[in-house]
């Protein structure tokens, strides 16, 4: 009888089920799709045989024709069911949810194949055997052959369709699943004793658990857990069909930087071992030190949280912290992406518990407003240069002046910049924003009128993440050399926060550009960890006092007796300084007194648009 290739067929399919049951899974919707095509499929090989060998009985020994047609019906119902689930596999992770048009597609396939399932039941079937060749045919048959072709173009269709919004080894997948059951089914047709399409089937599954439902990439291989395409693919599922979570995450700190490999380890292994004894809910390792584990209650979730912080506060052997998220209910977030969104904000945070809720969620909805307006801001050049001139103490005039970011909304409205700025620096936006600023920088200087009025100088802020790289001076050069701005004309100012997070390279950087001219300024000095090794390594030729070290200076002794101290010592390394903050006409002489070489504040002038600092300069300072 010909049924080798089925026989292999089905040995495929019972294998691939007892490896996938056998699988540490997750509750995904494709998995259960993909089980329900493989039953199917395993159904219909079953029962593909049984066909043939009934046929062969009826035709040459006399077997009961009824109950040969019987089976026959069931095997092409089968088959026709087993393209239906292999179009719902394909169509449910793709077509939208909320879409009138893809529901009435769904009703539409439903309808469909509930309909050819009706008919397949009740109309005639006939079969024969002529040697190896066994088959059987009738309107029963061509409505199978029918409704298996519709299924299979369209779940061809739906993925062709769909292409740009699956990854590319899915989209291969799918295509080559249906590609070889729709040739296998035109060679059996063409040469009827080759019974390929049930083999084809089988092997087409082979494809899809290697290339889409093989968990091997879900699991870490050193705990065991789940990893963080595994909750990539939670979370999507989750929230496409609407279904609420809630979520525990635990980080580990060490307290000490000095943590062997194998101190690592034990932390990681520890928590991965209590976090698996939680319960059956899937725990997964999403960073190296960070671990989450997902939940359909939230009591459990509070309960098993409390129980994971109260171990780990029991262990004393580790130098070691955890900090916690937990997130109640996964839908007060609008989706995947405003969900990793938080995760990422909030897993950073000092804090040891953070527990979501609506506040933190508007926060983030703000900060993520906030990023797309500086996204538009620098789209339509609606960047610019606010300037704040700085009081040259010894000549009595203003010769040098802060260029500071602002951003303009469309209907004309400043952001403020304590509201731009921090989002800038976190998402890096910083970057554009510094280099359109310095180059806007440029042209200002490049006109020539502010030093007509006596400006010698321009400060520039350079933010930490400019400096995170090898060679961030390129824009600096090419934008001076583009306006043919003298590099004396240019100061450029970095933080205490950048020279402690990029001290190598940021020094590396600076010794760069100063042989070119330009001069460095470190700007927040007072704020922190000052620290003189910024100073004694660092090639600056300014330092400016913040604001709260100024103001603390005329209300706390210890910081009068300490910028005393300091504005001495500076003086002789050769270093001036700017006092920041500065408000009231006594402030600006007491500075005068101890010898401080600028003063920057409110008294003089707040930051001012171009014109009106050319305008100030012309008045204060007077023509040259």
């Amino acid at each position: 009888m010909n049924i080798e290739l089925q026989c292999c067929g089905l040995f495929v399919i019972f294998t691939i089920t007892v490896m996938f049951l056998r699988e540490k899974k997750l509750d995904l919707m494709n998995r259960k799709l993909f089980f329900r095509a493989i039953c199917a499929c395993f159904a219909c090989l079953i029962f593909d045989i049984l066909s043939i060998i009934l046929i062969n009985r009826s035709v040459y020994n006399g077997f009961s024709p009824l109950i040969t047609e019987i089976v026959c019906k069931i095997y092409i119902m089968l088959l026709v069911l087993q393209g239906y689930f292999g179009y719902v596999y394909a169509s449910t992770s793709l077509l939208p949810r909320d879409k009138k048009w893809a529901k009435a597609v769904r009703i539409i396939s439903h309808i469909f194949f509930a309909t050819g399932e009706i008919l397949m039941l009740v109309l005639p079937i006939g079969y024969e055997a002529h040697g190896r060749m066994v088959y059987s045919y009738g309107p029963s048959t061509s409505v199978a052959y029918l409704l298996s072709a519709v299924f299979i173009l369209s779940t061809i269709i739906t993925t062709l369709a769909f292409r740009k919004e699956m990854p590319g080894r899915r989209f291969v997948a799918m295509l080559l699943w249906q590609g070889i059951w729709l040739l296998a089914a035109a060679i059996q047709f063409a040469l009827p004793e080759l019974l390929l399409v049930g083999f084809a089937s089988a092997f087409g599954m082979v494809i899809l658990y290697i290339q889409l439902e093989n968990p091997s990439e879900y699991i870490d291989g050193s705990t065991g857990l789940f990893t963080t395409n595994a909750l990539s693919a939670y979370v999507h599922d989750k929230y496409r069909f609407g279904k609420s979570f809630s979520m525990f995450t635990a980080k580990i700190h060490f307290l000490t930087t000095y943590v062997d490999y194998g101190m690592e380890q034990d932390a990681v292994m520890r928590t991965a071992r209590a976090l698996v004894a939680l319960g059956p809910e899937p725990a997964f390792r999403i960073d190296d030190d960070t671990f989450c584990v997902l939940y359909d209650d939230t009591e459990r979730m509070f309960e098993r949280a409390a129980y994971i912080k109260m171990r780990k506060d029991n262990v004393t052997d580790l130098p070691a912290k955890g900090t916690y998220l937990l997130i109640p209910d996964s839908l007060i977030m609008s989706g995947p992406d405003e969900f990793f969104r938080f995760l990422h904000t909030y897993l950073e945070c000092e804090e040891e518990i953070v527990t979501a809720n609506e506040e933190l969620v508007r926060k983030l909805r703000h900060q993520t407003h906030i990023k797309e307006l500086i996204d538009e801001a620098l789209a339509a050049d609606r960047v610019e240069v606010f300037y704040q001139p700085f009081y040259n103490v010894m000549e009595s005039r203003f010769n040098s002046a802060e260029a500071l970011v602002r951003i303009r909304k469309a209907d004309g409205e400043l952001v403020p910049p304590g509201e731009f700025i921090p989002v800038a620096e976190e998402n890096g936006q910083i970057i554009p924003l510094g280099i359109s600023i310095f180059e806007k920088v440029c042209r200002f200087l490049s006109e020539g009128e502010a030093q007509k009025y006596g400006l010698d100088q321009i400060e520039v802020n350079v933010s930490a993440a400019q400096f995170d790289y090898e060679n961030p001076a390129g824009f600096v050069f090419n934008h001076m050399e583009k306006y043919n701005v003298d590099p004396s004309w240019i100061n450029l100012e970095i933080t205490e926060t950048a020279a402690a997070k990029n001290n190598d390279i940021m020094v590396r950087n600076m010794n760069r550009l100063i042989e070119k001219g330009i001069t460095f300024s470190l700007d927040d000095f007072g704020t922190g960890r000052s620290n003189l090794d910024y100073i004694l390594h660092m090639p600056i030729k300014i330092i400016k006092f913040d604001h709260t070290f100024t103001q603390s200076f005329f209300g706390n002794e210890r910081t009068k007796h300490m910028l005393t101290g300091m504005v001495g010592i500076l003086h002789k390394m050769g270093i001036k300084i700017v006092a920041e903050g500065i408000e009231t006409e006594e402030q600006i002489n007491v500075m005068r007194d101890l010898g401080v070489e600028y003063i920057q504040g409110y008294y003089f002038s707040k930051p001012i648009p171009e014109k009106e600092f050319l305008n100030f300069l012309a008045e204060r300072n007077g023509h040259a």
